[in-house]
């Protein structure tokens, strides 16, 4: 086996960003940075311009219209108007979808890319159709590409991957994108960030990146060193979200919150995942559902479902999340419905009748065969949809 590091570099946590963001742009040599945000930032507070006002740099751009799941013409909007402002760097401000749009945008000027077409020969599609230059992985070896400086809102743990997902609003899909180099080269923690995030989104990420952690772990092909980073991901996550349920000012219980997706999120790109999160990936592109909210409902389902072959791995998660004699499915369940948040598709409103389309969309899916309970057909993707139900 082999685990292989990212072009990650640094990872600054439990201060402002107005205060750690002008020494780390100093220290990396960059100069005129375009800032990429979350629309709810760059409309309803000011941190945008603390931020500019303390980097006191020439700032080539601003972006805030990337859409949830990162359409793939926003991320085009967005390849241009970084080609055009000759920036040096990429500032994201906000959650996964923000910064997948800038791993998007740091593939096609890398790679020189223009036109659409080039773009996608570098996809993989949600059927498992990939492009000729997908796995191309040596392209990546070049230092010309531009970088990213991320600074999340959200506890989505895409900071720390090498992947972009972007959606294909023709056909409801999502296509995977991914290079070595793609990763940001720094992440900035700003626990008092969180006060702007709504709480729902704040706590379904959290839950995301706990599934991160757990199908890592449950994936068959962990090590030792991932394995004690998700499970103390585990015990960070189920300790520290019910104080920032009761508060998003808990500063303290904020910046655990951070650093526990700093631990789920190690063996991103390195394990793979299985059913909750291919799953995720149809009910996100197909009926829109956010993807915390998409690991909510069936990362219980799916344990569920595996449980027949989890063993003591399964006990292994209840015991890191502080129930010696609980059932994984049924510990996680209780978490997320203790933060308020939905277990269910029906509380999402997912209708019955769209179950049927969903698994078979999602027994094609790459990361769905990867289950480490095998999936062999539709029919067995529609027993853990009715289990989530």
């Amino acid at each position: 086996m082999e685990y292989e590091y990212s072009a990650l570099e640094r990872v600054l946590f439990g201060e402002s960003c107005t205060k750690a963001l002008p020494g780390l742009m100093s220290s990396l040599g960059y100069k005129r940075p375009l800032i990429v945000a979350s629309s709810t930032l760059a409309e309803k507070t000011q941190n945008l311009r603390a931020l500019q006002h303390a980097l006191s740099l020439e700032i080539a751009g601003f972006n805030s219209a990337i859409r949830s799941h990162t359409p793939r013409e926003d991320a085009l909007e967005l390849l241009n108007q970084v080609r055009e402002s000759e920036a040096d760097v990429i500032i994201s401000v906000g959650g996964g979808s923000v910064i997948d749009a800038g791993k998007f945008v740091q593939l096609a000027i890398g790679q020189g890319l223009r036109d659409e077409s080039e773009i996608l020969e570098y996809a993989q599609q949600g059927n498992g159709n990939k492009g000729p230059k997908y796995d191309d992985f040596r392209l990546f070896s070049s230092p010309e590409t531009i970088r990213q400086i991320a600074i999340p809102t959200t506890l989505s743990g895409a900071e720390f991957s090498n992947s972009a997902g972007v959606l294909n609003t023709r056909s409801g899909s999502k296509e995977g994108y991914r290079g070595p180099r793609l990763c940001p080269q720094a992440i900035v923690y700003d626990p008092k960030l969180a006060s702007n995030t709504p709480s729902w989104l704040w706590l379904s990420t959290a839950i995301r990146s706990l599934d991160h952690a757990i199908e890592g772990y449950c994936s068959g092909q962990s090590s030792a060193y991932l394995d004690a980073h998700f499970l103390q991901s585990m015990t960070i996550f189920s300790q520290s979200l019910p104080a920032v349920k009761v508060s998003q000012d808990d500063v303290s219980a904020v910046d655990l919150n951070q650093q526990a997706v700093w631990l789920a999120c190690c063996g991103l790109g390195t394990v793979p995942h299985g059913a909750s999160h291919g799953i995720g990936y149809i009910l996100g592109a197909l009926c829109g559902v956010p993807h915390g909210y998409t690991s909510c409902v069936m990362l219980p389902a799916v344990l569920a479902w595996n449980a027949e072959i989890l063993g003591k791995r399964g006990s292994a998660i209840a015991s890191a999340m502080g129930e010696e004699s609980g059932q994984a499915h049924e510990v996680v369940k209780a978490l997320i419905a203790r933060l308020g948040l939905p277990t269910s598709l029906k509380q999402l409103s997912v209708p019955k009748s769209k179950l049927k389309e969903i698994a078979e969309r999602a027994y094609s899916h790459p990361v769905v065969r990867r289950n480490p309970r095998s999936i062999d057909t539709s029919a067995d993707v529609r027993e853990i949809l009715e289990l989530a139900w």
